[in-house]
């Protein structure tokens, strides 16, 4: 072993010293005794969460804008494009279905729409003891039960529904 070290040349005997003290990096960061492979994964990911937590609480802003704009968009083909074709070849009766028709949907659509984006989420039941308890809240360290997490957008203690959104 000492022949061999002689006989090495500094540049592998460098890369063997680092591929070395790598493993025992790893091995530290994966084998001790305050945390396994989760905590290394934890802590690889964190800055990914950071930046999902800060660019996310804009994306519902986006969407509410784009289905505002798109719906506008639609409305203004129908009244510029389609209407004049629609007034030149239908009926009266038949026009007047289309008018009332098409006029009926597009309440229904913005009103449920506005219902749906002010609605708030909802909350688990509180003082409730026997809702069975699946982990822990890493944000603030409270008890959460099956189907929720911590609200990343109002960053509010109380627990959200999966699946929808604080607005």
């Amino acid at each position: 072993l000492l022949g061999y070290r002689r006989r090495c040349p500094p540049l592998l005997r460098g890369l063997v010293q680092r591929w070395r003290y790598g493993k025992v990096c790893l091995r530290s960061l994966l084998y001790n005794s305050f945390g396994g492979s989760d905590t290394a994964v934890d802590a690889a990911f964190e800055p990914v969460y950071w930046l999902v937590d800060n660019v996310i609480r804009w994306f519902g802003v986006v969407f509410v804008v784009l289905v505002i704009v798109l719906t506008g968009s639609i409305v203004a083909i129908a009244y510029l494009c389609v209407l004049p074709l629609i007034l030149r070849t239908y009926s009266v009766p038949r026009l007047c279905w289309h008018f009332f028709y098409s006029h009926w949907n597009l309440i229904l659509i913005v009103f449920h729409y506005y219902q749906a984006i002010t609605t708030p989420p909802g909350y688990p039941p509180q003082g409730r003891n026997d809702i069975a308890t699946v982990s822990i809240c890493k944000k603030c360290i409270y008890p959460k039960p099956a189907r929720t997490h911590h609200c990343s957008i109002c960053n509010s203690r109380m627990l959200v529904l999966v699946g929808k959104d604080c607005h």
